[in-house]
């Protein structure tokens, strides 16, 4: 898995916990649970990159939704009680 850490205090630059960051910003492959947990109790924003949905592809080369209206529903079934 791949992760995007921010720094609670902006502009950071230096290591924390084996993971180098630039600016305040890292990002990272393959945390220990203990490291991600450390990053979450410091304060530290963890974005899971893996998690974010595939980007719509406008191109149209068959890896992704060709259409952008969304699905419709269907009508449901009713039953006449005489």
């Amino acid at each position: 898995m791949a992760y995007a850490i921010t720094a609670p205090t902006e502009g950071h630059t230096g290591t924390v916990a084996g993971v180098k960051f630039t600016n305040g910003h890292a990002e990272a492959d393959e945390l220990p649970v203990g490291v991600l947990l450390y990053f979450q109790r410091r304060g530290y924003t963890v974005e899971d990159l893996d998690d974010k949905p595939p980007r719509k592809n406008s191109a149209g080369d068959g890896n992704g939704p060709q259409d952008s209206k969304p699905a419709g529903r269907s009508h449901s079934r009713t039953t006449k009680k005489e």
